[in-house]
């Protein structure tokens, strides 16, 4: 019979326990191994592992960690739902939930869903939504937000509320509901088309994330969305990193608002895709941010950049690491001549260029059959012209590689550049592929350019892992990184 976590100590039973320890160390890195977003693959591993033996089975059904990633979604059984919370006990939980609500059955769910929260709630830390539609979400908000009594997720720490599809294309009138203002403790917050709202508002918030907000041609949701947006981080003075992706106000002349200080915000992202000219950048011209290190851009047009820079000078002036994102020749001089860069954008403080994420400007090169980003060279020589400047990152400079051209190359491009002062270093990515089944963690090389002469390692782990966001904080997009 298999022993009881109950039954008085034995010496089968305390080798059994000593089993269990380390059976439940190898199916956690099993279960991580193989970890599934469907909810009926998470069924069938934890299913195959437990039909082993009775031992293997107890030890499965005894570790309330190993049950504690659920996920939810319409139509799923509903006692495995009542199985999986009961197995998992107050282990802190992460749950998943998917909103693809398309009957009565699955408004059902929803009620089930709401009265398990109000249980659990205080032993949930992360919860990630998936809606299909402000219609879905807000039924999922006001079942919620009528559990009696109200939930209070005291241990939530990460919240992200995510669609797979472009809202503002939807024929619906629905407006997004603000969800319960429950999480006074959250740390972590993504909101994809949905507004911010008293939810956004705590102490303890360190990551905000706003994406695809289409504010343009609508006064009022832009004014609405500006003065609750700068109302919500009044809120939050451990903010420290911040992404804002939203189509502002074609129209919109906002008006001047009170400033608000972020003192810790140190990493900030904002993406703007509308082409037509407009106030671009207004979001973030009365925000004022006293240790900003990291900003990435996505613009739409050079006339849309520099009312950016416009009005958002100070930013720009205090940065070290500035990542462009988008068609490269919306950041450069419409000028006859080199190509340069617009010279607002690279104040005394700039050390880190980030070219990772731009395209455009990069001809086909019949003679090599290759693409070389003839203009975009122009770029790279004057971006390490700027005495500042010590590490520029950027694409592969032929595609497909050339890896016999590379050194000499980048020597042409480094050898101009003055060893008056610290080394100049070039970080260009995939340049030791081979082909496009490589493992890319490890195939960017380092140039660097100093008294000695040209020298070149591999560096791609070491880089990546000091410039790329955390992850675990915005899982559908980094941020640039940390010097």
């Amino acid at each position: 019979m298999t022993p009881s976590v109950t039954s008085p100590p034995t010496p089968a039973t305390n080798e059994a326990l000593t089993m269990i320890d380390i059976l439940g160390v190898i199916f956690e890195a099993c279960l991580a191994l193989n970890f599934s977003v469907e909810w009926h693959n998470d069924v069938r591993q934890k299913m195959a592992l437990g039909a082993v033996c009775r031992c293997w089975k107890f030890t499965l059904e005894s570790l309330p960690a190993l049950w504690s990633h659920i996920i939810l979604v319409p139509r799923m059984p509903q006692y495995y739902i009542d199985k999986v919370f009961r197995l998992a006990k107050q282990a802190p939980k992460r749950l998943s939930i998917d909103l693809d609500l398309d009957s009565k059955l699955d408004t059902m769910f929803l009620s089930s869903i709401a009265a398990l929260l109000v249980a659990k709630a205080e032993t949930v830390t992360h919860i990630s939504v998936q809606y299909i539609s402000y219609s879905a979400w807000n039924t999922f908000v006001d079942h919620l937000s009528a559990a009696s009594p109200q939930p209070r997720f005291l241990s939530l720490r990460s919240f992200y509320a995510t669609s797979p599809t472009a809202l503002h294309n939807q024929l619906e009138d629905a407006v997004p509901h603000s969800f319960p203002d429950l999480a006074a403790n959250l740390q972590v917050l993504y909101l994809d088309g949905l507004p911010p709202s008293s939810f956004v508002v705590g102490p303890n918030l360190i990551s905000l994330a706003l994406t695809n907000l289409d504010l343009a041609q609508d006064d009022t949701a832009s004014f609405t969305f500006t003065t609750t947006l700068l109302n919500s981080l009044r809120q939050t003075p451990h903010l420290e990193t911040l992404f804002i992706d939203v189509d502002e106000s074609i129209t919109y002349q906002p008006a001047p608002h009170q400033p608000v200080v972020l003192p810790c915000l140190h990493t900030l992202s904002f993406l703007c895709n509308t082409p037509f000219p407009h106030c671009c950048g207004f979001l973030l011209s009365p925000i004022h941010l006293p240790k900003l290190h990291s900003l990435s851009l996505h613009l739409a047009s050079v006339h849309n950049t520099n009312s950016f820079i416009s009005v958002n000078g100070t930013h720009l002036s205090t940065i070290v690491v500035l990542r462009l994102i988008g068609d490269i020749s919306v950041y450069i001089e419409p000028a006859d001549g080199p190509a340069k860069l617009l010279s607002s954008l690279t104040g005394s403080r700039l050390r880190h260029l980030n070219f990772l994420d731009v395209d455009g400007l990069f001809p086909f090169d019949s003679e090599h059959n290759a693409s070389i980003q003839t203009q975009f060279l122009e770029i790279l020589a004057h971006a390490l012209s700027l005495p500042n400047v010590r590490l520029v990152v950027i694409p592969p400079l032929f595609s497909p590689p050339r890896p016999a051209s590379r050194a000499s190359l980048i020597r042409s491009l480094l050898e101009p550049v003055a060893m008056q002062a610290e080394p100049k270093r070039i970080f260009e990515e995939h340049a030791l592929c081979v082909s496009i089944d490589d493992d890319h963690s490890k195939c960017g090389r380092m140039w660097s350019w100093d008294y000695c002469g040209l020298a070149s390692e591999n560096k791609a782990s070491r880089f990546h892992k000091a410039s790329h966001f955390d992850a675990a904080l915005l899982p559908i997009f980094y941020l640039s990184g940390s010097s």
